[in-house]
């Protein structure tokens, strides 16, 4: 395995856990394992160490692979869910209440749509059922199309309209891949709306089927009450010495042949600082563009698919504040930041949540802790700005949003440069044509991570878990 984030490390421990006859070693560049996922105290002693994450602090329970590889390891025992279940939306210079129930921002009673944030069109049109606006002379099938993917925007656009899809959803959608959710692949971003979008019953009609026999009490997200490092931890302890941290892999060439030490030839020889390593397959659960510079030797095609991928950079700061200065709604999880007319004039961040709120293990008697986000796929401005002068731009977002100016008792700042891959309209067929030209030109190196199912952490586990299975077919072929 080149790469020991979370889909790395996954696939590593299939392959311990489950094919204990095969020799696996995961190659991490840096000098800890987990990527994006970070947890740790802030530089606060008011809050005794508490364990605070600096990257994604939870995982949907919606699909299965998170929370069933958490049951695995023992760890479910330990999970915990966000105490509160309200968010708000900045926009227009205020805050307004996400309508609830809601899908993905789309409202499901228009009754729950604070008045003024909508027009009277947008609550007529959310009291129906949400078939799609119909070409003149045309039919549903020309609308939105029996098969194949749309973007977000279009599936929202057609259904519900324009202000329903950039007041409420784009926030949503494009808020969590940091992008633009008219870009983005409803097939990966948003599978759940493409068949009643499509069906002759309407979007909003089958989504209220669906809600209608759907536990509303039940958790949406969980997390480790230790952090989502925890979940890193737990894999890390399995695989052993089979991880080695500080091991960047610089290229990778084809084993020579004629070797038949091992069992079988050796497909693969991967090198690093330390020395190289044999294997009849390899995965690569690295970012799209890292991968690139490891296929692109071996196969022109893939390395060009590969670095076609863009790729948002995102910032997130960890504030606390003395809470003698700031106030938050305890049934409030946070806010999102809608997409300003004038970027340039719009608040950096693109969120905000409130830590002690949304997790009861972090409500603190003395701080506040805020965890506020920034960058977008078409806002470049926080990668221009120094660490201090970013902190100052979310400081005064806050003071905007949040009307705290007193100053915050510890900050920790992370950069996530390249981290969020967009994922446009076609994307399912993009990876299938990837994945034929690998078995072609590379057999026995695999391509897994973010880059295949999305962004999310179940994502990147099933990620992992898909791979392993196809490195050990690969291998055995």
């Amino acid at each position: 395995m080149v790469g020991g984030g979370i889909t790395g490390l996954t696939a590593g421990y299939r392959l311990a856990v489950d094919h204990p006859e095969i020799d696996v070693t995961v190659l991490e560049a840096s000098n800890r394992p987990g990527g994006y996922l970070r947890t740790g105290p802030l530089d606060d002693p008011m809050l005794d160490g508490l364990p605070i994450d600096a990257g994604a602090d939870a995982f949907l329970v919606r699909v299965p692979w998170a929370l069933d590889l958490c049951v695995e390891l023992g760890i479910d025992t330990e999970l915990v869910s966000p105490s509160a279940r309200k968010a708000s939306l900045w926009l227009d210079d205020a805050l307004w209440p996400i309508p609830s129930p809601n899908v993905l921002g789309v409202p499901l009673d228009p009754e729950t749509v604070a008045p003024g944030l909508l027009a009277p069109a947008d609550l007529e049109r959310l009291a129906g059922d949400g078939v799609p606006d119909v070409p003149i002379g045309g039919t549903l099938d020309r609308a939105l199309g029996t098969s194949g993917d749309l973007s977000v925007g279009a599936v929202i656009r057609a259904c519900v309209g324009d202000r329903v899809f950039e007041r409420l959803v784009d926030p949503l959608l494009g808020g969590i891949n940091a992008g633009r959710a008219d870009d983005l692949s409803c097939a990966v971003m948003a599978p759940q709306l493409l068949a009643p979008a499509r069906s002759t019953e309407g979007l909003l009609a089958g989504l209220r089927r669906t809600a209608a026999v759907a536990d509303p009490a039940a958790p949406v997200f969980h997390s480790p009450a230790a952090g989502m490092e925890r979940i890193v931890d737990a894999l890390v302890a399995v695989l052993g010495d089979r991880l080695r941290t500080g091991s960047p892999v610089t290229r990778l060439d084809r084993a020579p042949d004629g070797d038949t030490s091992d069992r079988q030839v050796a497909g693969w020889v991967a090198t690093t600082a330390s020395g190289t390593y044999r294997a009849d397959s390899v995965v690569l659960a690295v970012p799209a563009h890292v991968a690139a510079t490891l296929v692109a030797p071996h196969s022109d095609d893939a390395g060009e698919v590969l670095t076609g991928w863009r790729h948002a950079s995102v910032a997130l700061a960890t504030v606390a504040f003395d809470r003698a200065d700031l106030e938050v709604p305890a049934d409030q999880s946070g806010f999102l930041v809608g997409r300003a007319t004038n970027q340039e004039s719009s608040p950096l961040m693109t969120a905000c949540s409130f830590a002690g709120s949304k997790w009861a293990h972090l409500d603190h008697p003395e701080r506040i802790v805020l965890r506020v986000s920034c960058g977008r796929i078409d806002d470049k401005r926080p990668a221009g700005l120094t660490d201090d002068e970013l902190v100052a731009a979310l400081l005064a977002d806050l003071a905007t949003t949040l009307g705290v100016e007193a100053p915050p008792t510890a900050v920790r700042l992370e950069r996530f440069p390249d981290s969020l891959v967009q994922y446009p309209v076609g994307h399912i067929d993009r990876i299938t044509a990837l994945d034929g030209l690998l078995a072609d030109a590379t057999p026995g190196l695999l391509v897994a991570g973010t880059v295949r199912n999305g962004v999310g952490i179940p994502a990147c586990i099933r990620s992992g878990t898909e791979a392993a299975e196809a490195a050990v077919a690969a291998a055995t072929r």
